[in-house]
């Protein structure tokens, strides 16, 4: 299967992942008015693909927190990340402390957060943690 698309990333993980968990990434709470409205909002929004513009090197550096960041991204929770993956609440923040971007754990999770920010900074939040590296 070629994900080109959100669909594609959601149906690959449909096929994959046991009912339960697909059923829990792929749902929203309660009676899913806000999943239903973010789903249409976001399908109004016009990805225009520009293909070939500019040769030059690309730079999608940003300021995320008051400190320069190499992605424009943040890595935010999942939930059940350990329920995905053997220990994914630590990769995930592993692997985002070692490209430099921040990454929020679960309050449930929270005692994972000095291991999985591989000694990076940490501020401490009620809910949730953000491993700062």
């Amino acid at each position: 299967m070629i994900i080109s698309s959100t669909l594609d990333f959601r149906e690959a993980a449909r096929r994959r992942l046991p009912r339960f968990l697909f059923d829990y990434a792929d749902g929203g709470a309660n009676n899913e008015h806000t999943l239903r409205r973010n789903v249409l909002d976001l399908a109004e929004v016009p990805l225009r693909q520009r293909v070939l513009m500019g040769g030059g090197e690309v730079d999608l550096s940003t300021t995320l927190f008051g400190r320069e960041r190499p992605l424009p991204v943040m890595l935010g929770p999942v939930g059940i990340a350990g329920m995905y993956r053997r220990r994914g609440e630590t990769q995930a923040a592993r692997a985002a402390s070692k490209v430099g971007i921040p990454f929020c754990l679960v309050h449930r999770v929270c005692v994972l957060a000095r291991r999985s920010c591989g000694g990076g900074r940490q501020r401490v939040r009620l809910v949730p943690t953000l491993c700062d590296p």
